[in-house]
């Protein structure tokens, strides 16, 4: 699988044209946060797409740096957050509320710490066999059990939730994080993403079957 500014903004340009539809689908105000997943996934992928123009061409470098914290900040800071709290949000189940509402709290431990690596740490970013390789300081994404803490709070909530069709989003993301790690250890972070992003279409047909209660 080859990545390229094309195809990060192809992405893009798709995921967020379906965010905007999930926004209008959203009939609740409990719904908006998780509607605007794909939409935040779009402009994420867009931010990868200025990345890989600057990285390729040298007149374009001055946006290498605003475009790889741009990428990073949904990754690391926004998205251990978003997802938790959307899906707080959403749930009705106590039981299930308050695991989710651990999960949230454990993005924002995250936030906290992934941010304070990002201001304090040198970030850069690099192409090596058509990924993208994302690094700040000396922490990269080459280990095998790096990023499962981060499952916790970014994919688990899903999981969580009582709602089967955000189950089966929850679970997907976990395999395709599985398969991100085997064959694509190196480039995680950009993978994933790219993963999570076309996967997160599936949250407008989800909006669109919600004239179903969610059970409790």
């Amino acid at each position: 699988m080859c990545f390229s500014a094309e195809v990060s903004f192809g992405a893009s340009a798709v995921i967020t044209a379906v965010g905007a539809l999930a926004i209008k689908k959203s009939t609740k105000k409990e719904q908006v946060l998780f509607a605007m997943i794909p939409l935040l996934f779009g402009v994420q992928q867009f931010f990868e797409g200025i990345l890989w123009i600057a990285l390729e061409n040298p007149e374009y470098a001055h946006w290498t740096s605003v475009a790889t914290f741009g990428f990073l900040i949904f990754a690391q800071l926004i998205w251990p957050v978003w997802v938790p709290l959307s899906t707080f949000v959403l749930e009705k189940n106590k039981k299930r509320k308050r695991w989710i509402g651990f999960s949230l709290s454990l993005g924002v431990f995250l936030f906290i710490l992934l941010g304070y690596r990002m201001a304090v740490y040198e970030v850069t970013a690099q192409i090596d066999h058509q990924h993208i390789f994302y690094t700040v300081g000396h922490f990269k994404s080459t280990n095998w059990w790096s990023g499962i803490f981060y499952l916790l709070p970014a994919a688990f909530p899903f999981v969580f939730s009582s709602n089967k069709h955000i189950n089966y989003l929850g679970i997907l993301m976990l395999l395709l994080f599985v398969v991100s790690k085997v064959f694509y250890l190196k480039y995680m972070i950009s993978v994933w993403c790219m993963f999570a992003a076309v996967l997160s279409i599936y949250i407008f047909f989800i909006l669109k079957k919600e004239d179903t209660p969610i059970k409790v």
